[in-house]
């Protein structure tokens, strides 16, 4: 079993050059756009697998174009599909012979290289975002959204359009007044 690297800390204490680095990269999360020229059953794709990496916080504003090769790829795979359901994988197709006579040909229906094509690409595109099983733990996760918090209470009565802040009772004051502690507030 190799011996666990040091961390950077230690190098430094030590005097020592570090065979590796740790970066410290922090992503910011983004939302691409919905991309033109797509179909209403590709926006639809791109849409479904843009909410879920939102909802697993790995969406960045990068992403769009390998969201739309997948939803592309997606609707393809769906039309193929339908195709061999309707046909069947194995299709008799016609051709000549030696004699220039017609004679049929069983062969693998070419709708099932299409779609086995699509499935290929929608695969790796799947890969690279993160969404497969093996890849999950390669992708980071972006950061959480902060909150803004105005710095100054001009700021927030600026950012309320101008109104003076609600006005409270007396009993509301009271309210926030910790009993056990004189003198403090609640949190």
């Amino acid at each position: 079993m190799p011996q666990p690297r040091k961390p950077l800390a230690v190098h430094k204490l030590q005097n020592t050059k570090p065979e590796y680095v740790e970066v410290d990269c922090v992503i910011e999360a983004g939302r691409p756009k919905n991309p033109k020229g797509l179909s209403p059953d590709a926006l639809k794709a791109f849409k479904k697998l843009r909410r879920v990496l939102e909802q697993r916080r790995s969406l960045t504003a990068g992403d769009g174009e390998l969201l739309r090769i997948w939803a592309i790829a997606f609707v393809r795979h769906e039309k193929a599909i339908a195709k061999l359901a309707e046909e069947g994988e194995i299709k008799v197709y016609w051709r000549l012979d030696n004699h220039g006579e017609r004679c049929p040909s069983e062969r693998p229906n070419l709708w099932l290289k299409v779609a086995q094509d699509a499935e290929k690409l929608m695969l790796s595109t799947l890969d690279r975002l993160g969404m497969t099983p093996l890849n999950r733990s390669k992708v980071k996760s972006t950061e959480v959204p902060k909150a803004e918090a105005p710095l100054d209470p001009l700021e927030e009565l600026i950012a309320r359009g101008g109104e003076p802040a609600p006005a409270r009772s007396a009993e509301e004051m009271l309210a926030d007044i910790d009993e056990n502690e004189p003198g403090t507030l609640r949190q």
